[in-house]
């Protein structure tokens, strides 16, 4: 899982690039960031749990039980907060699109991101 999530975390910086200009917001990259941590994190707990269960040991799985426990009260969290704003994401996506759309001259860089879009379709 720690794997596939850093897949998708790189995937989108990647992506990104091509598509910088229609994001102008400097926080636009922060959720490929946080899949990256969360993976890493993941990654280590994952091996928490592998060593507490080759010991054997209850105290380790107490606390493995404790962490997954967190992480799926935070992912629920992080569900809601996403569906609860998702119309706010939406209008700025919007904004900054019909703005970037309304400069198009064909000899800025936001053109070339408009070119570029419509190379892709």
């Amino acid at each position: 899982a720690a794997a596939g999530l850093s897949y998708v975390g790189a995937y989108v910086i990647n992506t990104y690039k091509s598509y910088d200009n229609f994001l102008q917001d400097k926080y636009a990259l922060l959720p490929a960031v946080i899949i990256i941590c969360v993976a890493v994190v993941m990654f280590v707990i994952g091996l928490i749990g592998c060593c507490a269960t080759f010991r054997e040991s209850r105290v380790g799985l107490g606390l493995f039980l404790a962490i997954i426990l967190v992480i799926f009260i935070a992912e629920v969290s992080a569900f809601v907060l996403g569906f609860v704003y998702r119309e706010k994401v939406k209008t700025d996506v919007q904004g900054t699109m019909q703005s970037v759309f309304e400069k198009y001259d064909g000899k800025n860089p936001e053109s070339t991101v408009v070119d570029y879009l419509q190379e892709q379709v």
